[in-house]
């Protein structure tokens, strides 16, 4: 009799556990309003927001912690070519956006001492006012949230890539910065147990900010042959920004175009830098015209694109294209 009491008991404590667990998890997803403040500030971690280092926020988020260490913001201050573009970080303009203190849309903001080897990371975006801000109204023990939808729209991008979001606005897309460069999936917020069971899935961005690579289907290319001239056309087709664009980086596309003899031998060659430092790069469905005189011996020509992003010299293939006379 003891052993099927025993088992009883059991079967009562799980039940009751499980119960306290849904209970829990109902009032922080559906109706966080009915925890007393007091409660909650008992298990505040008070540090979380004195402007800790990102490390200190993998405690809790580490998915988005390893994200982020792939990116480009994480190496802002580091990186070997910012170093050397900025003459070993001497160059005072460039310090807002690469150590930003905090950002605010459509904002410049202003430099930082602390952590400055975190580059653009967590605390920069997401602390403001005595609280963590993020695109949801969650309740998080640890430290308050404050919900702030300027995290979903382009315009908070802008703090920083101001000349890329004026070319975006140009162009009349409604695609966000987000769609591209912070693609959401759905998964937990924070992997510390039991903290990460605590709420439930959520659309989360991606915080590695991946570049969008650029395709042949993105460029349009047509060329004709007229009696004495080539005449070539391109177009962006798909990216609502020009291509490449930067604020003060030098990403690049570089147009070959090779004209050849009825042998296939090369008779003529050709170079186009396409980049924004120099105001050539493709505007968004904005055709782009190029006029090579050629001579009677030309029988074809062969156009070449590729790419190279601001922080390599490695040149990438984006299109090859062929024209007949």
């Amino acid at each position: 009799m003891d052993r099927y009491r025993l088992i009883r008991w059991s079967l009562a404590l799980g039940a009751s556990g499980f119960a306290a667990v849904c209970a829990v998890y109902f009032v922080i997803n559906i109706i966080p309003g009915v925890i007393p403040d007091a409660l909650i500030e008992k298990v505040r971690e008070p540090d979380l927001l004195k402007y800790p280092q990102a490390k200190r926020c993998a405690d809790c988020h580490k998915d988005i912690f390893d994200a982020w260490k792939k990116s480009r913001h994480s190496v802002a201050w580091v990186s070997e070519g910012y170093v050397k573009a900025t003459e070993n970080h001497s160059k005072e303009k460039c310090l807002n956006c690469h150590i930003p203190t905090t950002v605010f849309p459509g904002e410049k903001p202003q430099p930082r001492l602390k952590h400055r080897d975190d580059g653009i990371y967590c605390v920069p975006c997401h602390v403001k006012n005595d609280a963590m801000h993020g695109p949801y109204d969650i309740l998080s023990p640890p430290h308050p949230t404050k919900q702030d939808d300027a995290y979903r729209t382009a315009k908070f991008c802008s703090a920083c890539h101001q000349k890329t979001y004026k070319q975006w606005q140009a162009t009349g897309s409604k695609k966000t910065c987000q769609a591209c460069h912070m693609q959401r999936k759905l998964q937990r917020l924070t992997q510390s147990f039991p903290k990460s069971l605590l709420h439930a899935k959520r659309e989360v961005a991606d915080h590695s900010f991946p570049k969008r690579e650029i395709t042949e289907v993105d460029i349009a290319v047509t060329g004709s042959f007229g009696k004495r001239v080539f005449e070539l056309e391109l177009t962006n087709l798909n990216v609502p920004h020009w291509v490449p664009t930067a604020d003060n980086g030098d990403p690049r596309m570089y147009l070959y175009t090779t004209f050849f003899d009825e042998a296939g031998k090369a008779i003529d060659e050709y170079k186009e830098i396409l980049a924004p430092q120099q105001d050539t790069a493709l505007p968004y469905k904005k055709p782009v015209q190029y006029r090579y005189l050629v001579g009677n011996g030309v029988h074809r020509a062969e156009l070449l694109i590729q790419y190279t992003p601001a922080w390599s010299k490695e040149k990438t293939d984006v299109k090859r294209v062929h024209f007949s006379r």
